[in-house]
């Protein structure tokens, strides 16, 4: 009954932000467009004619063709899937390793100062760099891009959460659970986590949006998703070639990037205003 008072409440808070419910609804959409993408698209994201190869959006091709005949929105449909799998999954590598290595750091000081100056050193080559050089290292793949997103973003979970667990180890519940006798890590599990779970949610989300430009950029510029798979970064790579004539071709995947990684950061600073103690309302 408490935990879905506590629920209730958040999503109350959450309502008031307008521009917070407009993105969550946002991203609803484009989720359902993911999984429903076979039933929802006209064409295959490959199925190539040369004869309608370059049509400007009409009515039978909404957002046109390119040079290859294939449908734009087709392709845009089925490259939903990739941009937010890659976001989601890239920031759920960042969430395990980066809250890994921010507890341990955080609730043994002993290990802190190696961890943090490993995260210092990873965080002063810049994000973008050290993506290319783990895709490269590994190998062009979903899985790869995934990877080097995520890992390239995990110091700054690590720091975020060695922050949250600093400050909640010192409270009084956990200072109880260790005198009656409770375990390292059930204190982390039971105690801790759970009350330095807010700042990660926030963080996380605003992080997706992150992943999501740096896998489009990654793909952009050659090192993320191959054709003729419809990653929207790959298609705006694919699309500048005809910028000055079929401008659609780079357009429309640009806006799909903007509206989604628009959405990510207003629902982000929803659960800021929602999740933050000191802005209760």
């Amino acid at each position: 009954m408490k935990k879905h008072s506590m629920l209730s409440e958040i999503w109350r808070r959450f309502r008031k932000n307008h521009h917070a419910v407009v993105g969550l609804a946002v991203l609803v959409l484009f989720v359902l467009i993911a999984v429903f993408a076979e039933q929802l698209a006209p064409f295959g994201y490959d199925d190539q004619d040369a004869s309608r190869a370059m049509i400007a959006p009409c009515m039978e091709y909404p957002f046109g063709t390119d040079n290859l005949g294939r449908d734009v929105l087709s392709r845009l449909i089925y490259g939903s899937r990739y941009s937010l799998s890659i976001g989601f999954l890239a920031v759920g590598i960042s969430v395990l390793t980066g809250g890994f290595l921010g507890v341990i750091a955080a609730y043994y000081p002993k290990l802190d100062n190696i961890i943090m100056r490993c995260m210092d050193l990873f965080m002063a080559i810049p994000q973008m760099l050290l993506a290319m050089c783990i895709v490269t290292a590994l190998g062009s793949s979903l899985f790869n891009l995934m990877l080097a997103v995520g890992l390239s973003s995990t110091p700054k979970f690590a720091r975020v959460v060695r922050a949250s667990v600093l400050a909640t180890r010192e409270q009084e519940f956990v200072e109880a659970a260790r005198a009656i006798g409770a375990g390292n890590w059930r204190i982390i599990l039971h105690h801790i986590l759970p009350n330095s779970i807010s700042s990660l949610i926030v963080q996380a989300t605003l992080a997706m949006a992150g992943a999501i430009i740096s896998a489009s950029a990654l793909s952009f510029l050659g090192f993320g998703i191959q054709a003729p798979m419809p990653e929207w970064g790959a298609m705006l790579s694919a699309g500048r070639k005809y910028i000055r004539t079929q401008a659609y071709l780079t357009v429309i995947p640009g806006l799909a990037i903007m509206v989604v990684v628009y959405a990510l950061n207003v629902v982000g600073d929803g659960l800021r205003d929602c999740l933050d103690p000191r802005l209760k309302k």
